[in-house]
């Protein structure tokens, strides 16, 4: 028999949201505060201010009237962070702390996504050249600050596992090794693997295949005629295509490719071809079923796309701090997910959203340090 789960109608506020932001930062993201009365959860305060405001330090520290100013704000942290290395360990136990325990008992096993984050940088790097990637046009630019991140659906909520700082000349298959063995030392087993078409190579394929994992990468279509392009037509089916890298090493992979047909803006129809590199499948499964399968990725993406509503700007050089407010911004969307688990109604009016959360936080925040005032210098009709 299940066990008797207890019910609540317990009201909660936007200072207990605050309180439990609080208790995952304070003791697993210690910062090193010396000669200076800011404390640790007044900064921690500072920067989830400017990460829900989609804004940046500085801004929030003009904001909020007992805030320290902007310069002294960045003194302080630059002073008290760790090594990069170092609070990328800190960041990845402080993810660990927000997973269910349900989820670490190794009972069953999960869908994993991996994912590679970028973004756009303009500007020189601070120290070591190796600190930008390189990539596609983005945002005007085609040097990037790189993460790399895993993340799990668990009972149909989503969670990120690990995050990773990406370095120039790191190739993909490395990267996704230390994201899967960050799983396996966290003892969660994996059913399969979905992964973006940045870790379609023959390397990846290599590993995967070398330790038994089941997964879905889709290909990017390259070229205009031949090559991978020509799997872009025809009807559904399963076949194979074989991979030849720089060094004419090759590789053949079982593939799917699945013809769509859609719709478009004011009911036009449209074709799209999907292809897919797949192993481990169940034997029989249909290729319209694979489409379907990888689907499930897209909800894993949301994690991704809520990181930047929850990500304060920032245009500093110190790849540290960057990786600092990307990391809180997971931590943001893991308790985002996991109050919803213990907040959501069905009612409109108890619905825990994303907007939601922030508005808890930044009015949590500014009842703790309260709102600047603004000076008026000339008269104005406008202002009695």
């Amino acid at each position: 028999m299940s066990k008797p789960t207890e019910k609540l109608n317990r009201s909660v506020g936007c200072r207990q949201v605050l309180d439990a932001l609080m208790t995952i930062l304070l003791p697993r993201l210690p910062l090193k505060l010396e000669h200076t009365r800011i404390t640790a959860a007044d900064l921690w305060a500072v920067l989830a201010y400017a990460a829900v405001h989609q804004t940046s330090a500085e801004a929030a520290c003009a904001t909020l009237a007992d805030a320290p100013s902007g310069n002294r704000l960045r003194e302080v942290l630059l002073a008290a962070l760790p090594e990069r290395t170092d609070l990328q360990r800190q960041l990845n136990t402080a993810l660990r702390a927000q997973l269910p325990k349900s989820l670490l008992k190794g009972k069953r096993s999960y869908c994993l996504a991996g994912d590679l984050t970028l973004i756009p940088y303009h500007g020189q790097p601070a120290q070591d050249p190796s600190e930008l990637v390189r990539g596609a046009s983005k945002g005007g630019t085609t040097h990037f600050h790189g993460y790399a991140t895993l993340a799990v659906v668990h009972n149909q909520r989503r969670y990120v596992l690990a995050v990773k700082f990406l370095r120039a000349g790191e190739t993909t298959s490395p990267i996704l090794r230390w994201l899967l063995d960050r799983a396996k030392r966290l003892q969660i087993k994996v059913r399969r693997l979905y992964l973006d078409k940045g870790f379609c190579n023959q390397a990846v394929f290599r590993l995967l295949d070398r330790r038994g994992y089941s997964y879905i990468v889709p290909f990017a279509a390259r070229g205009k005629k031949g090559g991978v392009r020509k799997l872009w037509h025809g009807p559904t089916t399963t076949t194979t295509y074989t991979l030849a890298d720089r060094a004419r090493q090759t590789y053949t992979v079982q593939v799917v490719v699945v013809r769509h047909r859609g719709y478009l803006r004011h009911g036009r129809r449209s074709l799209r071809w999907f292809v897919y590199a797949v192993a481990g499948l169940p034997p029989g499964l249909p290729p319209r079923q694979v489409y379907q399968l990888y689907r499930q990725r897209f909800g894993i993406e949301s994690s991704y796309r809520q990181l930047h509503q929850v990500r304060a700007r920032t245009s500093t050089r110190n790849p540290a701090i960057r990786l600092l407010l990307v990391g809180l911004a997971l931590i943001l969307v893991n308790l985002y997910v996991a109050l919803r688990a213990v907040l959501a109604q069905p009612r409109r009016t108890g619905w825990f959203s994303l907007p939601r959360l922030k508005l808890f936080l930044g009015r949590a925040i500014t009842d703790l340090l309260g709102f600047a005032p603004v000076v008026q210098h000339r008269a104005s009709p406008l202002l009695s």
